[in-house]
């Protein structure tokens, strides 16, 4: 993979905006060689990243008003199964496309507006909910975790596949120009290997795997902002690995053989330093500069290459900032260019 960010900038997901051709545009604004399209969970409900992504999967139950969603599990799964099924083989990419209704800010980047704007993009970046999370966060009606349902399971990762590759065709036809950049955002991925989560590191490594080649992007991501087993991430075969670096630096840079071996076969890390929150107003870039030089010298130490380490490397914020005031994201998308103006700056 000839991908060389050196510190790009790279965009994960949401915004607390209401105005999807604004938030779009300060997106296009904000990341000047990855273009993103805003997720904006505070339009609507369906607008979370699980009903998201949730249109046309079997059983499937979404009560936006009530803020509700959930799998239906009776007798008139087996019909819908069988419908889904025969629209996987088919390679009906369409059955999956995502609406206007379920993602404004995706039909704002696509649907011709910013054609100019992104003509001169080398990446355009989408985004879907990981199987892991949405299968352990989405229940059925008894509220069971859709994960132990094999039917279930194996639907729910064929669907975010699809929805992937649906994703990547839109893309291509509104940037023809740039490579796509697909991302699964996996959060509940810190809660794997705890007593109360009954999931195989086999499964994970399986399901995202098959998400991540089925998805026909040219880059692939895997974003999880809590702590977690790397190793299971590595295992993927992903090409950008994000993380929270602002919480998380220490853990994740103890995968110091892992990062080592992602780095040299090409991989890219993408490295959350930014934080989402509050504390976004009182850190300085410089701060953040330390913090990132930090886990450059601890991996250094431990026998990585830095200077390929600085090639394959992005900043970011931490998480997606829809949760956030629209002044801390902001100030989170400012203090991203900072970063990564600097950290080219000492990298050039």
């Amino acid at each position: 993979m000839a991908f060389e960010p050196r510190f790009a900038m790279i965009a994960i997901g949401s915004l607390p905006h209401v105005d999807a051709e604004l938030a779009t545009r300060l997106m296009l604004e904000a990341f000047p060689e990855v273009a993103a399209w805003p997720q904006l969970p505070r339009l609507s409900f369906r607008e979370n990243m699980y009903a998201q992504y949730s249109e046309g999967m079997p059983g499937i139950r979404v009560d936006a008003s009530g803020k509700r969603l959930w799998f239906q599990v009776d007798e008139s799964l087996s019909a819908e199964l069988e419908e889904f099924y025969q629209a996987v083989i088919d390679g009906d990419l369409e059955r999956f496309r995502i609406t206007k209704d379920y993602a404004a800010g995706l039909h704002a980047l696509t649907g011709g507006t910013f054609a100019t704007e992104l003509a001169s993009r080398p990446y355009v970046k989408g985004h879907v909910t990981g199987p892991i999370s949405f299968g352990l966060t989405v229940t059925d009606q008894n509220k069971k975790a859709s994960l132990y349902h094999p039917d279930l399971e194996q639907a729910i990762v064929k669907a975010l596949t699809m929805k992937g590759a649906w994703q990547s065709r839109e893309l291509r036809k509104a940037a023809p120009g740039a490579k796509v950049v697909m991302f699964y955002d996996e959060p509940y991925l810190h809660s794997v290997g705890s007593a109360l989560i009954s999931v195989s590191p086999e499964q994970v490594v399986g399901d995202i795997k098959e998400c991540l080649e089925g998805c026909g992007a040219d880059i692939t991501g895997v974003h999880c902002c809590g702590n977690t087993d790397w190793s299971l991430v590595f295992a993927t075969g992903v090409d950008i690995v994000h993380f929270d670096a602002y919480e998380y630096m220490e853990p994740f840079v103890a995968y110091d053989r892992e990062i080592g071996g992602h780095i040299g076969r090409g991989g890219s890390v993408a490295w959350g330093v930014i934080p989402k929150d509050e504390n976004v107003m009182s850190v300085s870039s410089d701060e953040l500069v330390a913090m990132l030089e930090g886990g450059f010298d601890v991996l250094e130490g431990k026998g990585v290459d830095r200077n390929a380490l600085a090639r394959q490397s992005m900043v970011s914020p931490s998480c997606g900032l829809g949760s956030a005031s629209v002044e801390i994201a902001e100030r989170a998308l400012a203090l991203t260019r900072e970063v990564s103006e600097k950290m080219r700056g000492r990298y050039s």
